[in-house]
C-alpha cells in the first residue's frame, strides 16, 4: 500500500517512516527467525500500573481445554476477568471448580499482572460476527458475578 488517496494524515498513521504497514498485530520473532502473532494492539488490556496485557495470550492457554467452549479475557475494574461459556456437550458436577482449577494452573505460569483474578460463567454463547468471531465490545467492561 502506498497510502490513502488524498489523505496524508491517515497514511502517516498507517505506514511507518520506511513504508511498512502497521497492522495492529502484536507478536515476536524467535531466535530461529519464526514470527509469532500473540494478539491485537486494539485488544490490549492496560492495567492501572501501566502494564500491557494481551488477552489473546491468556485465552490461547485454554484452546485445547475441552470443558471451555468459548473464553474472553478482559479488564474489569483493574482485575483481569475471564468470561467463559462452558462446553454444553460435557456434564460437570461443579463447572466453576473445573474451570477454576485450569485457571489456577494457567496463572501459575504467568506473572501476577497477567493472572486471571475473576471468573464469570455464561449460560449462553458470546455474540459473534458473520465470520464467527466473538464481538469483544459486547463483552468487555461488564460487571463480573
Amino acid at each position: 500500500m502506498q497510502g490513502y488517496y488524498k489523505n496524508p494524515e491517515e497514511t502517516a498513521k498507517t505506514l511507518t517512516e520506511d513504508g511498512w504497514l502497521m497492522t495492529g498485530d502484536l507478536g515476536y520473532k524467535d531466535e530461529d527467525g519464526y514470527l509469532y502473532i500473540t494478539g491485537r494492539k486494539k485488544n490490549l488490556i492496560i492495567l492501572s500500573n501501566g502494564e500491557n496485557v494481551s488477552p489473546e495470550e491468556i485465552e490461547n492457554q485454554f484452546v485445547t481445554f475441552e470443558p471451555i467452549k468459548e473464553i474472553v479475557v478482559y479488564d474489569n475494574q483493574g482485575k483481569i476477568t475471564a468470561e467463559v461459556y462452558p462446553n454444553p456437550d460435557m456434564e460437570f458436577d461443579d463447572v466453576r471448580a473445573v474451570i477454576q482449577d485450569k485457571i489456577d494452573e494457567v496463572n501459575s505460569g504467568f506473572p501476577a499482572a497477567k493472572q486471571i483474578v475473576s471468573l464469570v460463567i455464561r449460560e449462553e454463547e458470546f455474540e459473534k460476527t458473520a465470520s464467527k468471531k466473538i464481538i469483544r465490545s459486547s463483552v468487555t467492561g461488564r460487571q463480573s458475578s
